[in-house]
């Protein structure tokens, strides 16, 4: 690796736990800086190579364990953050030399179905390992969220047992909303970066078409399958079961939306169709489930081409 490659790496894992120290230290506002801290790692990776984004996320790691002083803070950077980063900034740059049509040599780039697909299984990973590193326990965490319920008031017009359920249902939901939200990050996060690559002329992969690639393999339709209905077992298996149905869900929903974005392409009201329907989820979140649907379908339907299976 180039000393230039190692010095991006270094600095790179810095600037992405500065942008996380805010939740380890529970500053007001660190929300919105932490969501971006995978960036850097990711830019490391895709414009300066693979090992400069692990470095950079063994960089953030020791950074935030450092700063924290303690071990579990550096992994609270590194197993949700820093690592999945570098993996999709490795994966997004891999490529294999191929024969083109005219017989020339080209590079058959690491597709988007499996990138999408890596980063949802990935999400749910991170999801899984942090849960057991912070000791997530549905029964004891759902009485706290009660009791917090009640201190904020939220329970001054209802009975308790009512505060319960709510408690119950909030954390019953967590298992499948943080991997989605985490997926969600990731995949921005990695479209962000490869923009700011591309544009400083330091990605080498070319632009992609997502409306018309984003799409997951079959497996993941056996695989979303099996994950919800075990996620109806109880204890540890029911669990993990939901965090992956939480991170294919949304996987499956960027496809529908992918698959909208290319059946408007070339339509007068194009504009209005797509901003009706952003805004219609940003308000009611609901007709999230209609592009769930369509992503199955997407999924589920006899590729075009060989080169689309």
């Amino acid at each position: 690796m180039k000393p230039s490659a190692l010095l991006v790496g270094l600095l790179a894992g810095l600037a992405s736990a500065l942008l996380f120290a805010g939740l380890v230290t529970q500053s007001s506002g660190a929300v919105g800086l932490a969501l971006v801290a995978p960036v850097p790692v990711m830019l490391a990776s895709l414009g300066w190579g693979s090992a400069s984004g692990f470095v950079a996320a063994l960089s953030a790691f020791g950074a935030v364990a450092a700063a924290a002083g303690t071990l579990n803070a550096g992994f609270s950077v590194l197993i949700p953050v820093a690592l999945p980063a570098a993996i999709l900034g490795h994966i997004a740059g891999l490529a294999r030399p191929t024969e083109g049509a005219n017989g020339q040599p080209v590079l058959d780039w690491f597709p988007i179905r499996r990138i999408l697909f890596a980063a949802a299984l990935l999400a749910a990973a991170a999801c899984v390992a942090l849960g057991a590193l912070i000791g997530f326990d549905r029964d004891e965490l759902a009485p706290l969220v009660a009791d917090a319920l009640t201190q904020q008031g939220a329970g001054a017009d209802i009975q308790s047992a009512q505060v319960q359920e709510i408690a119950r249902f909030v954390v019953g939901a967590i298992p499948f909303v943080q991997p989605a939200f985490l997926l969600l990050t990731l995949v921005i996060c990695l479209y962000v970066s490869a923009a700011i690559a591309r544009a400083s002329g330091r990605l080498q992969r070319p632009r992609d078409d997502l409306p018309a690639t984003a799409i997951l393999p079959r497996a993941a339709l056996t695989l979303f399958a099996l994950a919800l209905a075990a996620s109806f077992l109880g204890g540890a298996a029911g669990t993990v079961a939901a965090v992956l149905v939480g991170a294919l869900a949304l996987a499956f929903t960027l496809v529908g939306l992918a698959a909208l974005h290319r059946r408007t392409r070339g339509r007068g009201s194009r504009t209005l169709i797509l901003f009706t329907t952003y805004a219609a989820i940003a308000l009611l979140s609901f007709p999230l489930l209609a592009f769930l649907v369509l992503g199955l379908f997407e999924t589920a339907k006899p590729p075009a081409s060989p080169a689309s299976a």
